[in-house]
Formats: structure tokens, sequence, C-alpha cells
């Protein structure tokens, strides 16, 4: 492709940007000069022009296939490659920039693959990563960055499993649902707790309700998402698998009574205690209430993911 410009040694991208725009003004005015230089590029485009075909325009002038090429080109002579628009990419994010992030997104498309490194994770795992728990609509757009999560998706950005595990963690129902519609959420029985999923939870406990560290953990999840009702239908197949966990609970409260109180202190409560977590609710339950107190404030030391 002959070029009828050169990039200067240290070339500007925002001069390249004003290029554009002030082509495609030009011929919107009626510029016979600038008329002249789309339809060298361009002779079968409609006229007045995009402002992306005008920077297809300004890029051929250059030399360059696309946009891309020549923004590419400009970084290179900078010295700005991907790491340095992942940098970018992580700053405008976090201020919740969303045009400057479909900006960077244009010019770096690898961005959307780009997996992290030893120090930060994926740009998806920044917008949807947590500062705080999210739960409630408010702190989660304190915590997490819904519109650029959106963006990244649209664009169609690599999505890593751990992504939606980390969302599940920080209670962030919003971004939940996000990826609910996007078809991004695994079908398992945490997930659909979370969601508030009654449906859904009763047609896989259909498939599988034998799985007791299953059970345990869709409970811790139906507890820390407020779902008093799956947590009611999830205790009950549990005790069905246990018998004397039941007889523990009814020993001491009615149900309904435990699974509230399960609300309140399972948020606090350690979730790697694994299949033995309803048990020791149970038996939490049943022990006096200094003695309770106790036990609670021991295993809240402990290293919690709630």
């Amino acid at each position: 492709m002959t070029a009828s410009k050169s990039l200067p040694a240290r070339p500007s991208l925002e001069s390249l940007r004003k290029q554009a725009k002030k082509l495609a003004r030009d011929i919107t005015a009626g510029d016979a000069d600038a008329i002249a230089r789309a339809r060298v590029h361009l002779p079968h485009v409609d006229l007045p022009l995009t402002q992306r075909n005008a920077q297809l325009v300004i890029a051929r002038e250059y030399g360059y296939a696309g946009w891309q090429d020549l923004t590419a080109e400009v970084s290179k002579r900078l010295g700005k490659g991907l790491e340095w628009a992942a940098t970018q990419a992580r700053r405008v994010i976090h201020d919740n920039d969303v045009e400057r992030l479909k900006q960077l997104l244009a010019e770096y498309p690898a961005l959307l693959s780009w997996q992290g490194d030893e120090r930060h994770g994926s740009l998806l795992e920044m917008a949807t990563g947590a500062y705080g728990d999210a739960f409630g609509a408010e702190r989660e757009h304190w915590f997490t960055r819904g519109a650029c999560a959106e963006l990244l998706l649209g664009r169609g950005v690599v999505v890593l499993p751990r992504v939606a595990e980390g969302i599940l963690q920080s209670r962030a129902v919003g971004l939940l649902h996000l990826f609910e519609r996007k078809g991004l959420l695994p079908r398992t029985l945490k997930f659909r707790v979370a969601l508030g999923d009654l449906a859904g939870v009763r047609a896989l406990l259909r498939e599988n309700a034998s799985d007791p560290a299953a059970l345990n953990d869709a409970f811790i999840c139906a507890c820390r998402y407020e779902h008093e009702e799956i947590a009611s239908l999830l205790l009950e197949r549990t005790i069905g698998l246990d018998p004397e966990l039941g007889r523990r609970i009814d020993d001491t409260t009615d149900r309904q009574s435990f699974i509230k109180f399960c609300d309140r202190t399972c948020r606090a409560l350690v979730s790697q205690q694994g299949p033995r977590v309803i048990r020791e609710h149970a038996e939490t339950r049943a022990l006096a209430p200094r003695r309770r107190l106790r036990l609670v404030s021991k295993r809240s030391s402990g290293q919690s993911q709630l």
C-alpha cells in the first residue's frame, strides 16, 4: 500500500484521532480535497464518512491496512505494548470509565484474551472482583464495575472459570444475573441457589440429592444469599440423609428458627469446614448461650471466605 504521509519518530495517537475527526467534518462540510482523499481509499463508501471510516482513511494514508495496525505501530514506537495497555485498562476500570475502556479495546483487541500476570488478574476479573462484600445493589455499585464487565462480555472477552467463582464468593447478585443472561454460569447447585432459582435447585436435586458435601455447600450459599425457602429445602434433604441431624435440631428449636440462626451466623463462620458445617450449626444451636458465643467467636477468628 502506497503511503501519502509518513509517521514521525514519536507519533501522537491523539493527533491521529483529531486528523480523522477533521477529515469527517470537512467531508460533511463539502470540502472537495477531503472528499477526494476519501475516494482514493474508499471509492464505494457512502458520504459523509463515519468516524470509523475516517480513521481507516487516515490509516491508509500512512500506509497501514487499518486503524488497529496504525495504532499498534504508534504504540510500538512509543514503547507501549500490551502490558502498557493492560495497565491503562486496569486504571480505567478502577475509575469505571467505560468510554476510555472502549477506546483501549479498539486499539488493543488482544486485551480481550489477556489473562493477567503474576500480580494482576484478567480485565474481567478486575471488573467483577469486589473490594468488599458486594451484597445489595448499593454495595455492588461501590465495590464492582458492572458496566465495564458488561462491555467486556459484549466484546467477547475470554471468561476464565475462576471469574464466576469469584462473583459467587463476593455475593454480587447483579453480576451473577448478568453472567446468567450470557449463559456463562455453571449449572451447579451452588449457582442455582445463589440466583434464587428454586425450580433449578429442585431440578438438580432430582438428578442428585445424595451428596452431603454438595448439599452442605449449597445450604451455606443459601444462608449467605438469604434465600430461606431454598435453605429450608436443602436442610430437609440433608436431614433425609442424616436423620440424627434432624433430631439434634428438633431437640433444641424448630427448623425455621434454626435456618434463621444459620442466616445470621453462617456468614461469620469458616466455610471450609466441609460436610460438618450443617451438623456443627445444629450442635452450636443446642449449646448454652455463653458456650455458643465462644464457639462462634473462635471460628470467626479463623480464615473465612464468607
